[in-house]
C-alpha cells in the first residue's frame, strides 16, 4: 500500500505540474498578444500626436520668421543696403525681435548673394555665408517656396553646432522679393516641447527621408548624421512608398519603435522605448503567473518529498549503514536494529546488510593480522589525493613512525623523513609509475630522529580497483646489512689491504677519470731505496711497517683530493690534480721526502728510509702508461745517482 501511495502521489504531482505548464503557456500566449497589441496601438497614437506637435512647432517657427520678414526695418534695409540709418534700424530691430525667444541660434536679414545686413550675432554681419551656385540654389528654393519653410538640420557656419534653419522671402510694397530672412533654431527646443507632453521616458527621432539624415534625436551626436539601421530604413521606405501619412511598428535590438510618416515634409517621426519598459505590464503579468506556478510547484514537490521521505526512511538508514561499511566503519546506526525487527522487505534487506557486516568485519580483522605479520613494510595510498588507506607495523618501524601517529600519518609526513636529494631520486622513480604504470624498485637511505640510519629497498606498483579507483602499493625491506656488506666489498676491491690507499686497479681508473674530465696536475712515481735489503735483513714484518709508514707520509703530505696509489711491492704513485707548476710541485715533493725521512719503526733498528721519485707535469690528456713510462725513467736515474732524490720530466731530457 505504501508503494502504491508513493506512485499515486508521484503521478498526481507530475500531472499537476504538466497541467500548470500547459495552462501557463496558453494564458501567457493569449494575454501577451492582447497586451502587446494594446501597447503598440498606444505608441502609434503617441507617435501621431507628437508628429502633429512637430508640425506645429515648425509652423510656429515659420510664422515667427514670416513676422520678422514683414517688418518695415527688414524691408527698408534690403531696399537701401548702403544707408547707415537703415542698417542701424534693421540691426536694432533684429535684436529686439529675438529677445526672450529661447533655443534660437541666429536671426538675420540677407541679400540674395547671402550677404548679411543684420544678425543677432554681431560676428556674423557684413559677411557672405554662401557663394556662387550654393547662393543661387538657396535663392531659387526661397523664391519657389514663396513662404517660410524649414530645410532640416545643418551645421551652423559660425557656432559649428547643429541647427534647424528656416528661410522666408522679404517683399517690397509691390510684392517683389528683394532678399530673404533667415533663422536657425537649436533642435533641443523641439526635444523640450516633446518631453513636456509625455510622462514616459520615450526616445524621439526625426529623419529626413530624402537622405536618411537625423533632423532630431535625443542623442545629440546623431543629429546631422545618416541613419545606418537597416531595419528602420526598410520600414521608412515602406511608409514612403505609400505616399501618405501612416504608421509602422518594429522591434529591434531590445527596443520597440513606432513610426509616423509626414508626407508633406518627407520626414518620419520615430518614437522608441526599451522593450522591457514598453511591455512592463506584460512582464508583470507573466512574472505573477511564473511566481504562482513556482509556488504551486514547490508546494507540490515539498509535499511529495515529505511523503516519499517518510516512505523511504528505512532505505536511507540501510544506505547509510552500507556507506559505513564501505568506509570500514563497522558501527551500527541508531535505526538499523529497529529496521531489522520489521517483517517486510526492508527488514529482510536490513538483516542481509547485518550479515554482510559481520562477514566483512571478520575478513577485515583477519586481513589486518595478516598484514601486521608481514616481515616487509606495506603502505597503500590513493592515487587521487595520496591519502594513506593502509599501513602495517613493519612500515611504521622502517619509517621511524610511532604507533600513536598511525592514524594521522600522511604521505607528506613520510616524505619529510628523507633529504631533498633522496626525494628527488624517489620522485624520479615514482614518475615512471605515473607515466608508464610500470613497477619500480629503488634504494634510499633514511635517517631517524636519534641519528641512526638504514637503507630501504622500496618496490612500488599501481593497481586499478573494480570501482575505477587507483591505488599505489609500497613494499619496504631493510637492506642495511646487505648495503654495508656491499660497501665493505667495494672498499676492499678498491683499496690496498696493507696501506689502506688505492690499489692499482682503482687508482688507475680514478686517474683516467680525472684526465678525461680535463684535470691537469703532477704525476709522481717512486719506490723505497734498498727495500729488498730491509726485507732480507729485518724481516717482512719490518718491510710492511715501512710501507705503512710511507702511505701515512703520503696522506700527511698530499691533499685529500689527490689520488694516492700503491702499485705493488714498494712502488707508489701520486696524482695531484690542479698542481699549478713545477716550482709548487717541488716544494710539495721536498716536504714529502722530509716526512719519509721521519719513518723510523723500531724493527728496522735506525735504518734510514729514502725514496727515488720521478715527477711529470701533466698539461694535456695523457694515458697512465705514458705518464708511468716518463716518471719511471726519471726514478731509475735518481737511483743510479744514489737515491733519496727526485727529478721532473722535460721534453729536452
Amino acid at each position: 500500500m505504501k508503494r502504491i501511495g508513493v506512485k499515486i502521489a508521484l503521478l498526481i504531482g507530475a500531472v499537476e505540474i504538466l497541467a500548470m505548464a500547459v495552462l501557463f503557456a496558453v494564458i501567457d500566449r493569449n494575454v501577451t498578444n492582447i497586451l502587446e497589441d494594446r501597447v503598440i496601438r498606444d505608441m502609434n497614437m503617441i507617435a501621431d500626436d507628437h508628429a502633429e506637435l512637430v508640425e506645429s512647432y515648425i509652423t510656429g517657427r515659420c510664422e515667427f520668421l514670416e513676422g520678422y520678414a514683414r517688418a518695415t526695418e527688414v524691408r527698408e534695409v534690403l531696399l537701401h543696403p548702403d544707408d547707415p540709418g537703415c542698417i542701424a534700424a534693421a540691426r536694432e530691430f533684429t535684436l529686439r525681435y529675438a529677445e526672450g525667444y529661447d533655443n534660437i541660434e541666429g536671426l538675420y536679414t540677407a541679400e540674395w548673394d547671402t550677404y548679411v545686413l543684420a544678425h543677432i550675432n554681431s560676428d556674423s554681419v557684413d559677411k557672405t555665408f554662401r557663394e556662387g551656385d550654393a547662393a543661387k540654389d538657396l535663392e531659387n528654393s526661397i523664391r519657389s517656396a514663396e513662404g517660410a519653410f524649414c530645410t532640416g538640420v545643418v551645421l551652423a557656419p559660425v557656432t559649428k553646432q547643429m541647427v534647424m534653419p528656416v528661410y522666408a522671402p522679404v517683399k517690397d510694397l509691390n510684392g517683389e522679393m528683394t532678399g530673404f530672412a533667415g533663422a536657425a533654431f537649436y533642435p533641443e527646443g523641439l526635444g523640450l516641447e516633446l518631453a513636456e507632453t509625455d510622462e514616459q521616458s520615450f526616445g524621439y527621432s526625426i529623419l529626413n527621408c530624402a537622405n536618411n539624415v537625423y533632423i532630431y534625436d535625443n542623442d545629440e551626436t546623431l543629429v546631422g548624421t545618416e541613419c545606418d539601421n537597416p531595419v528602420l530604413l526598410d520600414s521608412i521606405a515602406g511608409l514612403r512608398a505609400a505616399s501618405e501619412d501612416g504608421n509602422a511598428a518594429l522591434t529591434e535590438n531590445g527596443e520597440v519603435m513606432s513610426l509616423y510618416y509626414m508626407p508633406e515634409r518627407d520626414w518620419v517621426f520615430v518614437i522608441s522605448e526599451k522593450e522591457d519598459e514598453v511591455f512592463r505590464l506584460v512582464n508583470t503579468v507573466r512574472f505573477t503567473m511564473v511566481i504562482s506556478f513556482l509556488l504551486i510547484t514547490v508546494f507540490t514537490v515539498l509535499l511529495l518529498n515529505f511523503s516519499v521521505s517518510r516512505m523511504m526512511s528505512p532505505i536511507n538508514e540501510i544506505n547509510s549503514q552500507i556507506l559505513r561499511l564501505k568506509a570500514s566503519d563497522f558501527s551500527h546506526g541508531h535505526g538499523i536494529e529497529r529496521i531489522m525487527e520489521r517483517e517486510d522487505e526492508f527488514g529482510t534487506i536490513a538483516n542481509a546488510v547485518g550479515e554482510l557486516q559481520v562477514s566483512m568485519e571478520n575478513r577485515n580483522e583477519l586481513f589486518k593480522e595478516m598484514l601486521d605479520a608481514q616481515t616487509a613494510g606495506m603502505v597503500v595510498s590513493m592515487d587521487t589525493n595520496s591519502e594513506i588507506i593502509m599501513i602495517n607495523q613493519m612500515a611504521l618501524k622502517l619509517y621511524g613512525i610511532d604507533e600513536s601517529e598511525k592514524d594521522s600519518i600522511t604521505i607528506e609526513g613520510i616524505r619529510s623523513r628523507f633529504t631533498e636529494e633522496e626525494l628527488a631520486h624517489i620522485d624520479e622513480q615514482l614518475q615512471k609509475v605515473t607515466d608508464n604504470s610500470e613497477e619500480v624498485m629503488f634504494e634510499s637511505p633514511i635517517t631517524y630522529a636519534d641519528g641512526s640510519s638504514r637503507y630501504l629497498l622500496t618496490h612500488v606498483k599501481t593497481v586499478s580497483l573494480s570501482n575505477g579507483d587507483r591505488v599505489t602499493i609500497y613494499s619496504l625491506m631493510d637492506i642495511s646489512e646487505r648495503k654495508k656488506l656491499e660497501e665493505d666489498l667495494l672498499i676492499q676491491s678498491e683499496t690496498d689491504f696493507l696501506t689502506g690507499i688505492c690499489n692499482r686497479r682503482s687508482g688507475e681508473f680514478r686517474i683516467a677519470q680525472a684526465i678525461e674530465k680535463g684535470f691537469t696536475g703532477m704525476f709522481c712515481l717512486f719506490d723505497a731505496n734498498k727495500f729488498k735489503h730491509i726485507n732480507d735483513t729485518y724481516g717482512h714484518n719490518a718491510g710492511d711497517e715501512v710501507l705503512i709508514g710511507i702511505a701515512k707520509a703520503m696522506e700527511t703530505t698530499f691533499r685529500s683530493s689527490d689520488i694516492l696509489i700503491r702499485l705493488g711491492g714498494d712502488e707508489f704513485v701520486v696524482f695531484a690534480p690542479n698542481m699549478p707548476n713545477e716550482k709548487v710541485g717541488s716544494s710539495v715533493i721536498e716536504r714529502f721526502m722530509n716526512n719519509i725521512s721521519n719513518i723510523a719503526p723500531a724493527s728496522i733498528q735506525g735504518h734510514k728510509v729514502t725514496i727515488s721519485l720521478g715527477a711529470v707535469m701533466v698539461e694535456e690528456e695523457m694515458s697512465f702508461s705514458e705518464m708511468y713510462a716518463r716518471a719511471d725513467s726519471l726514478m731509475y736515474e735518481c737511483k743510479k745517482k744514489g737515491g733519496n732524490a727526485y727529478a721532473f720530466y722535460h721534453e729536452e731530457s
